[in-house]
């Protein structure tokens, strides 16, 4: 089973930080789950929230701010006696390059459509020879099949929580390589029915050793985590 830290390593370190991720890499996981959004001059940045408010000592949504704005606000949520930054996706795929580690990428496009967020995330992963190291997720389906026009050998997930058994006939109808619901919904038979339609179960966000043991014996092939567990 693979085991992907959960915005890095979220529960020691400050969620999608790139001391999260390094943290993550070094330690006892496989690689990391991180999400992409735009700012208002096209920069490629990693936060989970459309807005800056939870995670930093700033307010206001990412795209309203360049990427040097938001250089200004401390981003260390939980963790208030560490400095940290908004992470560019550029600078996790460089500390990635020469490393053994797999990358879930979540395209944020559930609330906000930003434009071509698809195709600059794509084209800045294959620039940096990085194909093979990454799985692209989305809540928006759309924004997975933008992915797919642009390359068709890409490793395409579908996230979905709400409207799980008709978002579960998406995965089967589009044919991703697979499946990332939430934990909850899965057993063996739900398992075994994605495993009979050829696709992968990726799940979030596990946080228990015993459901860890259960779901890696029924075959999940990658859990997103907050713990090393």
């Amino acid at each position: 089973m693979i085991k992907l830290g959960h915005r890095g390593y979220s529960e020691k370190y400050p969620e999608n930080t790139m001391l999260a991720f390094k943290k993550a890499i070094e330690g006892n996981f496989d690689g990391i789950e991180t999400d992409v959004h735009l700012t208002k001059d096209n920069r490629l940045v990693l936060i989970h929230d459309e807005k800056i408010n939870r995670t930093s000592n700033g307010k206001g949504y990412v795209k309203d701010y360049t990427y040097q704005q938001l250089c200004q606000f401390n981003f260390n949520y939980r963790f208030k006696d560490i400095d940290a930054k908004i992470p560019l996706l550029e600078e996790l795929l460089d500390y990635c390059m020469d490393k053994n580690v797999i990358l879930n990428i979540e395209i944020k496009t559930d609330k906000i459509q930003y434009l071509n967020i698809e195709k600059m995330t794509y084209e800045m992963v294959k620039e940096k020879g990085l194909l093979n190291k990454v799985m692209f997720s989305s809540f928006h389906l759309n924004s997975l099949l933008k992915l797919r026009e642009l390359d068709d050998t890409l490793y395409l997930g579908y996230l979905y929580e709400d409207n799980y058994e008709i978002n579960k006939k998406k995965v089967f109808k589009y044919k991703f390589d697979a499946a990332h619901p939430k934990y909850v919904f899965l057993n063996e038979k739900e398992i075994e029915d994605y495993h009979r339609h050829g696709v992968d179960v990726n799940t979030w966000t596990v946080n228990n050793e015993d459901i860890k043991n259960f779901l890696s014996e029924a075959g999940v092939k990658t859990i997103i985590t907050n713990r090393d567990i």
